[in-house]
């Protein structure tokens, strides 16, 4: 075994760092528990020390001394990450469980981006979800960061872990604001519909937003939302998504055109490309297991190949999805009206709407026309 050197003074560093270096080789610990006594004596406030001293005992069994001194350096040092997680995971080993859980919450005060690892260490130390949020909660109302950083970790968790108790309890201590959060609703919605639990999502999605909307800005009054890096496709918050350019189209909206009374959708095709259309698009909230109706009016100039283009409806994340369309459509035609029925199976809580043009490998191929949509509704047929 290695012999210490002759420690000067101001020799704190060299005891704790000798200590260390004995400290998994030495039978006899005396050694090591006098120099990390010296190392004290010189830097009494020196959290890792402390932790050292913790560790020692820790390993002889001494789980209160130990858990005493892992307090202190927590204490001493209360916002250094690193030590704050090495403290917790020590405390999570030598017990008991609630000085452990609150040692764990610290760290997790200031290191939220840990809290998948940190929060499911917590799980094991509180199996009773409510539990679990009750020691959460102060972390959210006085952490570093943003309550809603916090809260989307116990959320994740529970998603990840397939626990829905802990994803209720936590959404059953959210506030109102917390809950119209799009980074909590939509993963809260989506984890009961994957477990089955349409109609508890349906009334929590009613709860918080109130009766679906059905489709908005069918009159195209309101301007389209372009798509950018935070469009979701399928739980996104109701409105038009497009891309107003690429390659072959142009999407934008115009005055009212002929008979009609509002504003038109215009789809511009430049008979540059194959195009693969798919959109604009809109996902609508709807009611499980309700058949629903979509119409509007449509025109069409000089639609160019026999892949035309076509309106769908479709149901989002239902197995199977259920799809309706209008027939595809070429050359031109009058505005004229049109409609879709589709029903809504159990496990349904969303439709989309989109304008489709699919891609062929027809000599055709390149699309040109135009398309205008105008004044379209969507509503439920018991209405």
């Amino acid at each position: 075994m290695p012999t210490p050197p002759n420690l000067p003074w101001s020799g704190g560093d060299v005891a704790r760092e000798w200590a260390r270096r004995l400290l998994p080789l030495s039978a006899d610990q005396s050694e090591v528990s006098a120099l990390l006594e010296m190392s004290l004596r010189e830097r009494p406030l020196y959290a890792p020390t402390w932790l050292d001293q913790a560790e020692l005992l820790a390993s002889s069994g001494e789980r209160e001394g130990a858990s005493r001194r892992i307090r202190i350096a927590r204490a001493l040092w209360p916002e250094r990450a690193s030590l704050l997680q090495r403290a917790a995971w020590m405390q999570v080993a030598v017990g008991p469980p609630d000085v452990a859980l609150s040692a764990l919450m610290d760290y997790w005060a200031i290191a939220p981006q840990d809290g998948l690892r940190t929060l499911g260490l917590a799980r094991r130390l509180a199996a009773d979800p409510e539990a679990l949020v009750e020691a959460a909660a102060p972390v959210w109302e006085r952490g570093k960061n943003p309550a809603l950083d916090y809260q989307r970790g116990v959320l994740d968790l529970a998603r990840r872990a397939g626990d829905l108790p802990l994803a209720r309890a936590l959404w059953n201590r959210l506030d109102d604001e917390s809950r119209a959060s799009e980074v909590l609703l939509f993963p809260y919605l989506r984890m009961l519909a994957a477990q089955g639990r349409h109609a508890e999502a349906d009334a929590v999605w009613e709860q918080v937003l109130g009766d679906p909307p059905g489709l908005v800005n069918g009159r195209f009054e309101e301007a389209l939302i372009p798509i950018g890096p935070d469009f979701k496709p399928d739980w996104a918050t109701p409105g038009w998504r497009y891309q107003a350019t690429g390659e072959g189209f142009r999407i934008g909206v115009e005055g009212p055109q002929g008979d009609a009374q509002y504003r038109s959708l215009r789809i511009d095709f430049l008979g540059t490309a194959n195009v693969d259309l798919v959109q604009p698009s809109q996902i609508m909230r709807v009611r499980p297991g309700t058949a629903y109706r979509l119409r509007g009016y449509w025109s069409g100039e000089g639609v160019s190949t026999r892949s035309g283009v076509f309106v769908e409806l479709y149901t989002v994340e239902t197995r199977p999805v259920v799809r309706v369309q209008t027939p595809p459509r070429r050359g031109s035609w009058a505005r004229e009206h049109f409609e879709l029925e589709i029903q809504v199976p159990d496990d349904g809580l969303l439709v989309g709407v989109r304008i489709r043009r699919a891609a062929t490998s027809a000599l055709d191929r390149l699309l040109s026309g135009t398309v205008r949509l105008d004044s379209l509704e969507f509503q439920p047929l018991n209405q």
